[in-house]
């Protein structure tokens, strides 16, 4: 007969959940809501490249907080 093992969890994916999410949070506010001192500093930033980058960054970021909060709560 087998013996029982308890394995201990790792908090790796939280971690990793927190971050993407707080990194996400910086690109929802810097490529939707950028600071006026940043818009009178750079008033014809060539393109919108940049904001571009920001939110997609931020859809990206999102979803991998989701993602590893999901196998967060899941495997244990």
């Amino acid at each position: 007969m087998a013996k029982p093992h308890q394995i201990k969890g790792t908090k790796t994916f939280l971690y990793w959940a927190i971050a993407l999410f707080l990194l996400a949070l910086w690109a929802i506010r810097d490529g939707w809501f950028p600071a006026a001192s940043t818009l009178d500093k750079y008033p014809d930033y060539p393109g919108d490249s940049f904001y571009t980058f920001n939110r997609s960054l931020a859809v990206l970021s999102m979803l991998g907080s989701i993602v590893c909060g999901f196998i967060h709560r899941v495997v244990k």
